[in-house]
């Protein structure tokens, strides 16, 4: 997946401060390189145009094009009920692998008693949920067989791992079924609000529409929603047209940040004649052929090579 983050955002013009860290004299040209920011960073404001058309993914889809045209949620009830119902077994798991690495806490027998309690619960508002019969079926699965495993440490007071790795690849199957049941709703809605957002544009303004999707740090592999934008957008959207910033989940952070990547491109095209060199370190090529001198894998170098 293509990540950005504000931790690794190439700035042509960054200043290094760690190498003057432990300095308190400022460095020889600080004011030069001062004004030089302050341009770049004046200059951002200008990379997002008027008319480049915007989705912005962050809990709900929003529709930017200068202005926003509009947003639309896209996360419907049952991909909720779905996920908690599904988070149960792997809180019984983290529970027990808790108690058995450190049986004299009785921390964590609460927490599997905590567990139970809420299973019963859950069982007993089953019903009220918009679960088809198949998934009904399947949430009560997970729950028989989470309440019979919980029961049973409950009962002995202690956890050993074959019974927790019996209870995890018994119910492996059932997580499955219900992440795919809950992609597939999210990706029903999402597509609709993409499409109902999409009437606003005009003609041939999709084509070249861009989409921001925000989100923790660390992604999963095959984020849903960089994924349906990447099919949406089609070959070779992924890190061009479709971005996924970790850490960020305010508006104008993102934004911020795309406006950011926007002159930067275009800043690296001028330079090097690439349009996506300065999403790398500056610095990344040359360190790599030094790293690579010093550690000895370019053979033996004249010292000289090296100023």
């Amino acid at each position: 997946m293509y990540i950005i983050s504000l931790k690794t955002i190439s700035i042509f013009f960054a200043l290094i401060l760690p190498a003057f860290a432990q300095n308190s004299t400022p460095p020889l040209f600080n004011d030069l390189n001062a004004a030089a920011r302050e341009s770049y960073a004046a200059s951002r404001a200008l990379a997002l145009k008027s008319d480049q058309p915007v989705f912005l993914v962050t809990d709900t889809v929003t529709l930017i094009r200068g202005e926003d045209l509009g947003s639309q949620p896209y996360t419907p009830a049952l991909y909720h009920d779905l996920k908690s119902i599904s988070h149960l077994p792997l809180g019984a798991y983290s529970a027990s692998i808790g108690l058995l690495e450190n049986p004299t806490d009785k921390r964590w027998m609460d927490r599997l008693r905590m567990l139970l309690n809420q299973l019963n619960i859950a069982q007993a508002d089953l019903p009220k949920a918009s679960f088809t019969d198949l998934q009904r079926v399947r949430q009560e699965n997970i729950l028989s067989l989470s309440r019979a495993y919980l029961d049973d440490i409950l009962m002995r007071e202690s956890a050993d791992i074959a019974s927790i790795n019996l209870y995890s690849r018994t119910l492996a199957p059932l997580l499955l079924a219900n992440a795919a049941d809950a992609a597939n709703v999210q990706i029903e809605a999402l597509d609709q609000a993409v499409r109902e957002l999409s009437k606003k544009l005009k003609p041939g303004e999709f084509e070249k529409a861009m989409a921001v999707i925000t989100g923790p740090k660390t992604p999963r592999e095959g984020n849903l929603q960089f994924q349906y934008f990447v099919f949406a957008f089609g070959a070779g959207s992924a890190g061009t047209r479709v971005l996924y910033m970790e850490s960020i989940f305010d508006r104008e952070a993102a934004l911020g940040v795309l406006r950011t990547v926007l002159n930067d491109r275009v800043a690296s095209q001028a330079f090097f004649g690439e349009t996506y060199r300065l999403e790398r370190d500056l610095m990344a090529d040359g360190a790599t052929v030094e790293l690579m001198r010093r550690f000895g894998h370019l053979g033996n170098q004249p010292r000289s090579l090296v100023k």
